[in-house]
């Protein structure tokens, strides 16, 4: 068979029941603990009521921001309809201009294509 080797016996650490030093400081490190529990589920309860709060807050934000993309959707429509209304307009009251304008710009896009 072979030898098993077995682990050296550890020392004491000098820990004495009875000891009223030790005692002490065992409880006031219980106490400790107890206290930064406590403190932790405070902070952690305060951490959850911002969350929500900043939740709430995105949930404003993000309606305000499509009432105003809506409102800019609609008014970009309406300034096409304008310039279009101002180009028949100005294309009524002056024909044989638009008709040399429209020219130009054709034979301008010719010489680009070239």
């Amino acid at each position: 068979m072979v030898d098993e080797k077995q682990p050296p016996r550890r020392a004491s650490l000098g820990v004495v029941a009875g000891d009223t030093k030790t005692g002490k400081a065992i409880e006031d490190a219980r106490q400790t603990l107890s206290a930064d529990a406590a403190d932790a589920e405070a902070a952690k309860a305060a951490i959850t009521e911002q969350v929500a709060v900043l939740k709430e807050e995105v949930a404003r934000l993000r309606e305000s921001l499509g009432v105003i993309a809506e409102s800019s959707g609609q008014y970009a429509v309406s300034r096409v309809n304008s310039v279009r209304e101002d180009v028949r307009v100005a294309v009524a009251a002056n024909p044989l201009g638009a008709l040399f304008g429209a020219a130009l710009v054709g034979y301008l896009l010719g010489l680009r294509r070239r």
